[in-house]
């Protein structure tokens, strides 16, 4: 066993030897090299086809610098306190972030830009955007959602009207261009403003905007330049570079709007509530005037006394000072009706002719408190953890603001009886003046009080009118929408290297798919990392051979690898005693590994060298080397193991070789294995050891019957025939049992039918080449380059 232990380590190429596998393993995958050609020209053709008719997308930037007043040089040691927190204010840009962001902004864009019409030129594979010279142009005011999505075709029959056709369901819709339609597909107006001829074909779709909202939100990136700063990038993904600019442009736009029209809100609160009071003052101005006039006229007077104007002078300032004391607590009431509220929608209440600092201040951070909700309202809801804390402000602020206007109304309250206790006196005055001087001061006094008043509301609505118009939105833009001079998407280069890759990895995954699949032996590998028992030779396949492939003059490769083994199997034996034959058993997993073939021509080789062979057919019930030689197989081992013939009666030569004979099967009989048994075989397996130099016996499959393993105990040597495409990698796991057993003496694997075609380093440049047997030219056509290309796939 020591022999057979060292010379197995020699054939044996297990998984001590990485370097062998790895090089079988490549080989396998460059062998499948028509397939990995097939893969990367598909995947490149994809990638083609897709960078062709594919639409371009360009990266559109703006830059857009959000101003923070708090940031100013008049700041106090609070905002300065703020300015050092390198937080401070991440909150004002978050919001702003999210309000850029909003579908409300955007959807404004959507229909100032009228985004929801696609218009598109028929081409040969995809379809055209014209956005920026687009000979029609037509302007919603709603559409029936039925036909969202939907392809229409726009034609122009005549000079003055359109037709609308619908090419899924044959509808068809005509209308006059330039007027206000109303049809099955909604209310729109058909508008000319670019030259026809230059379309051949043109497409209509109407688009959900919402849809379209949410796609171009989806596209949109708002980020920051830097932690510290407050200016954004704003980032486009389009098709149509114009329609990119246009988009962020018009999205700036659309924000400073907001922006100041939240700044406003105050201002505009103001302007309403004098123009209210100004309809009230002016009509009792005008009834004061009517009724001087009418008295004046009616007594005939021209002038009143001195003391009469300067009680009349004393009680216009009275009377002005309490108007303004008035009106104050009107905007006092107005105020605290506006804190009392909790109406989201409620109005900001106007300041007009309150000067406590105190107060002015906290309503102005009421309505910035209230600004910041309204925009993070816009974009998320109430339980938003960034709303609770401003709702909270806000709650605290109104609190103060409470208190506040209690103290001033008290104030006020003190000043107004203050007044009203000063008109009295000199109401009393008043009274020592003739009668119709009297009355006519009263009348006046009406007139004065109500022309001070009007002129003061004129005066504060002139200054609130320009407050208004003097506003500008807290932004800037830094850089206007410009859009990249090339493509973002796709990248030609990484599409082209990814189908490269995807080229060479699916046939990778076709082919290890197939090996894992594949449950026979295709190379060494399979055996060696299956069982630890030798391989002692290999064979390789010929398509075009005989029976007997070895002859004294044959050069051929598989003539050669006979004589190696032959080499091998003396090493296999060790050292033997003179004169004594030695027994050779084959056997194999099933039928149709070769073992007959290889059988037939071991022996033949063993003849040639000047040994005495002998080999016997004991495969009883499916014998085939008979049928191999062309011998006549009437009498047989089946002859004499029933007693119906002798030794020297079953011996014929072979025909093949003077040293080489063969006994024959004979008739097929009814019970080999019993036959096995008897002591017949062991008296002739002895007498062909004396009177023969090898003997080799062909048996059946051991994975079928049980003879060869009844056969065992005669032979020197077992020879395990495994064949590349027909042995299950399952019968190489038996086979390593009956290794690890001992069930067989000194059994070793012959690799049968190995394929000469570089799969698993079996090249055509592995030796063949180098015997004259094999030096012959082989001609070459379509028929063969197909049919060696389609063995490799």
């Amino acid at each position: 066993m020591n022999n057979q232990e060292d010379f197995g380590s020699k054939f044996h190429n297990g998984n001590d030897d990485q370097t062998v596998n790895l090089k079988e393993v490549v080989s396998n995958y460059l062998y499948h090299w028509p397939l990995f050609f097939i893969g990367v020209i598909f995947c490149l053709s994809i990638a083609f086809i897709y960078l062709r008719y594919s639409s371009p997308a360009y990266l559109v930037n703006s830059t857009l610098l959000i101003k923070d007043d708090k940031k100013g040089p008049g700041a106090g040691a609070a905002d300065l306190l703020n300015e050092l927190d390198m937080f401070g204010s991440s909150k004002l840009v978050d919001n702003e972030i999210e309000i850029i962001k909003s579908k409300t902004l955007m959807r404004k864009v959507v229909d100032r830009l009228n985004l929801s019409v696609t218009y598109k030129t028929e081409g040969r594979v995809v379809d055209s955007d014209i956005y920026t010279n687009k000979p029609v142009n037509i302007d919603v005011v709603e559409i029936n959602s039925s036909i969202y999505g939907e392809s229409l075709n726009l034609t122009f029959p005549s000079a003055t009207t359109y037709q609308l056709e619908d090419t899924e369901t044959g509808k068809k819709v005509k209308g006059a261009i330039g007027q206000l339609q109303r049809n099955m597909f909604g209310v729109y107006r058909v508008s000319i403003i670019g030259d026809l001829s230059k379309v051949d074909h043109l497409s209509i779709t109407f688009n959900n905007p919402q849809l379209v909202t949410d796609n171009l939100l989806a596209k949109l990136s708002v980020t920051l330049a830097s932690k510290q700063s407050t200016v954004f990038n704003l980032s486009l993904e389009s098709n149509v570079p114009q329609k990119g600019r246009d988009i962020l442009n018009t999205l700036i736009q659309v924000y400073n709007e907001a922006a100041l029209a939240d700044k406003n809100r105050t201002t505009q609160s103001t302007i309403q509530f004098i123009d209210e009071r100004l309809k009230l003052i002016s009509g009792e101005l005008t009834e004061v005037e009517k009724d001087v006039e009418g008295f004046k006229s009616s007594r005939g007077l021209t002038d009143i006394s001195n003391d009469a104007n300067l009680f009349l002078d004393n009680v216009k300032a009275n009377d002005a000072k309490l108007n303004e004391v008035e009106l104050q607590i009107s905007v006092i009431q107005d105020i605290q009706r506006y804190v009392n509220s909790n109406s989201i929608q409620e109005k900001l209440p106007s300041t007009l002719g309150i000067n406590d600092p105190v107060l002015l201040n906290q309503i102005n951070q009421l309505a910035e408190l209230q600004l910041q909700r309204d925009r993070l309202l816009a974009t998320t809801t109430m339980d938003n953890p960034l709303v609770q804390p401003i709702i909270k402000q806000i709650e605290t602020t109104r609190a103060g603001i409470k208190s506040n206007i209690h103290n001033i109304s008290i104030s006020l309250a003190n000043t107004k009886n203050n007044l009203l206790g000063n008109n009295l006196q000199f109401q009393g005055s008043i009274k020592k003046i003739p009668g119709q001087e009297r009355q006519l001061i009263s009348i006046k006094r009406q007139q004065t009080i109500k022309e001070t008043l009007y002129l003061y509301l004129l005066q504060k609505k002139e200054e609130a009118a320009l407050s208004y118009a003097s506003a500008i939105a807290d932004s800037r833009t830094v850089d206007p929408a410009y859009s990249s001079p090339e493509p973002v998407k796709p990248r030609k280069l990484l599409i082209v290297a990814a189908a490269l890759l995807m080229g060479l990895i699916l046939p990778a995954g076709l082919i290890y798919g197939r090996e894992i699949l594949n449950n026979k032996i295709q190379s060494s590998l399979d055996i060696s990392s299956a069982t630890t028992t030798p391989i002692l030779g290999e064979i390789f396949f010929s398509e075009n051979s005989g029976a007997i492939v070895v002859n004294a003059k044959s050069r051929a490769a598989i003539a050669e690898q006979f004589r190696s083994i032959r080499t091998n199997m003396q090493f296999l034996y060790g050292k033997t005693e003179p004169g004594i034959g030695k027994v050779t058993l084959l056997t194999s997993s099933m039928s149709g590994e070769g073992k007959s073939f290889v059988t037939s021509n071991l022996a033949t080789t063993m003849a040639i060298s000047g040994k005495k062979t002998v080999l016997l057919e004991l495969d009883l019930r499916k014998p085939k080397v008979s049928q191999y030689l062309n011998l006549v197989n009437k009498k047989g081992l089946s002859n004499y193991l029933i007693g119906k013939a002798e030794i020297p009666d079953i011996i014929q030569p072979s025909n093949v070789h003077p040293n080489f004979f063969v006994i024959g099967s004979g008739p097929i009989p009814p019970n080999p294995s019993e036959l096995l048994v008897n002591s017949e075989i062991d008296i002739l397996v002895n007498y062909l050891k004396e009177n023969f130099d090898e003997i080799f016996i062909d048996t059946p499959p051991i994975g079928l019957v049980t003879d060869a393993q009844i056969l065992s105990r005669l032979a020197d040597a077992t020879l395990y025939l495994v064949r590349e495409g027909v042995t299950f990698k399952g019968q190489i796991q038996n086979l390593d049992v009956l290794y690890k057993e001992k069930k067989f003496p000194k059994i070793n694997v012959i690799y049968n039918g190995v394929k000469l075609d570089g799969k698993y380093g079996y090249g055509y440049g592995y030796g063949s080449g180098y015997y004259s047997d094999d030096q012959h030219k082989k001609s070459i056509n379509f028929k063969s380059v197909f049919k060696y290309i389609s063995s490799r796939l």
